[in-house]
């Protein structure tokens, strides 16, 4: 029985955040879900992959940015993921900007969001994860930050309680000096985690839109590879101008983002050659989506929108249908979707 199918319907006609503040108090209830979680694993071999020295049961993850702060994770450890990134955690806490913060299209499987990185802070992720150490899947903590020297000060604290670790450096990026200055700190931060990181390391790289974007985009993943970063996290997003966003503008999400996040992968994989692990997100809805991203060079994708409009079921479903791609194409593992170079 889709229980999330006749569930949906009642929280869509809720305001969408809160909606989202629904499932997350759902979420803060471990019984059900790890009652669910034998039928929500795909359970299959073939979906086994790895990811820069993660062995993980599959190749779907949870994206950033739904579990602000691990608290969700004793609940979303059971929902059949390959692997959950907590975050975007910064050094202090932040509120994030004014509700309303996200905004749905159903009709287009989108969202708008201008949350502002609402979180509790890295120490209290920390608290948090040393508590209650998870064990039914990996734990990538995502870091972000507006100078090096925080998000560097932020991965040493999570470091000891996590798989892996993705840095997000937050620029305003509005004029050419800006992005010539971005350039420069994310060369001095990738330096630095590569000379000091202890866990696999993940550079969460801008989408783009343009041949100049592109070209600033490419230059980060060679930092990256000259300093010897294990990955890249990828997303098709883009500016999205809405009224009835607080702040009257965000970021779109969902799966109008698949066309863009797919050409991203790629052309980043294309470019890094198989030097830099790629995580991709961006319209992930079905197993199909998931075994295009892998063909353009990711080693997993990641789910948020489909997570909301699908479920809880939503990483069974996609494995799944891996399943019966590789079954009919090869029959051998997703490893082999994967676009070698």
């Amino acid at each position: 029985m889709d229980v999330y199918g006749w569930l949906r319907p009642a929280l869509f006609r809720l305001p969408a955040d809160r909606a989202h503040d629904l499932a997350h108090l759902a979420l803060r209830l471990p019984l059900p879900f790890r009652l669910l979680g034998p039928s929500a694993r795909a359970g299959d071999r073939r979906l086994a992959t790895d990811l820069a020295g993660i062995p993980l049961a599959n190749p779907v993850g949870l994206a950033p940015g739904f579990d602000k702060n691990g608290d969700l994770l004793p609940s979303l450890q059971h929902l059949g993921f390959g692997y959950i990134v907590i975050g975007s955690l910064t050094p202090e806490p932040r509120a994030g900007n004014p509700r309303p913060r996200l905004v749905r299209y159903p009709d287009r499987l989108s969202i708008a969001n201008s949350m502002g990185l609402p979180n509790q802070g890295v120490d209290a992720a920390v608290r948090r994860l040393r508590s209650r150490p998870i064990t039914h899947t990996a734990v990538i903590a995502s870091v972000a930050g507006f100078s090096p020297e925080s998000i560097l000060a932020g991965v040493a604290a999570l470091e000891p309680y996590v798989a892996a670790v993705e840095v997000g450096l937050i620029c305003p990026n509005t004029s050419e000096s800006e992005r010539m200055r971005e350039i420069e700190l994310v060369g001095d931060l990738v330096a630095e985690l590569g000379r000091r990181r202890t866990r696999p390391t993940f550079v969460k790289l801008p989408p783009y839109h343009s041949g100049e974007d592109r070209t600033r985009v490419l230059a980060m993943a060679d930092l990256c590879i000259v300093a010897g970063i294990d990955g890249v996290s990828l997303n098709g997003g883009r500016h999205v101008v809405e009224p009835r966003l607080s702040v009257g503008h965000g970021s779109l999400a969902g799966r109008e983002t698949f066309p863009d996040a797919l050409r991203i992968v790629g052309e980043v994989a294309d470019h890094a050659a198989g030097r830099l692990a790629i995580r991709a997100s961006g319209g992930v809805f079905t197993g199909d989506d998931a075994a295009a991203m892998l063909r353009a060079g990711a080693v997993t994708v990641e789910v948020y929108s489909s997570f909301v409009y699908r479920g809880w079921r939503v990483a069974e479903q996609i494995n799944r249908r891996l399943l019966d791609i590789l079954t009919r194409e090869s029959g051998g593992s997703v490893e082999q979707l994967t676009k070698r170079s």
